[in-house]
């Protein structure tokens, strides 16, 4: 059953600490309070299962060290994609050559939906792959 609060090794501190910096409520004038994470997730792949059916889970770090990204298959593979646009920021650990990897293991996913958490849903495979690479073009370096 997915439940609880999750977050990969990398990020899992700045979350249990409360860091604003880190976490980037201050960015937004809130205060992001000391929050427990429930399972530490590790590792490239992971799965989260539920009552009928399961998200994948991968590690795609770039806009911080731990982001992950989820994804499922039902007749058409849906993609949730939270910070794929950056920022890279140095407080957050940002790695603009991690995430040029982490994008290209993303395309590979051929996903057909995109449900990117700041700029809306992207319905077809072809919306998808320009939402991706218009940011690789953008960040080319």
């Amino acid at each position: 059953m997915v439940a609880g609060s999750r977050a990969h090794t990398l990020d899992a501190r700045a979350i249990e600490e409360g860091d604003t910096s880190k976490t980037g409520s201050d960015l937004y004038g809130i205060r992001f309070p000391p929050t427990h994470v429930d399972q530490v997730l590790e590792g490239k792949e992971m799965r989260f299962d539920f009552e009928g059916g399961f998200l994948q889970g991968l590690h795609t770090p770039g806009h911080t060290p731990g982001s992950i990204s989820l994804y499922i298959d039902r007749g058409v593979r849906i993609l949730f994609g939270q910070d794929i646009h950056g920022p890279f920021m140095a407080r957050f650990g940002s790695d603009i050559n991690q995430w040029r990897i982490s994008m290209k293991e993303l395309l590979k996913l051929d996903a057909d939906i995109l449900c990117e958490g700041h700029f809306g849903i992207y319905r077809s495979k072809e919306a998808v792959r320009e939402y991706i690479m218009g940011y690789i073009r953008m960040y080319a370096g």
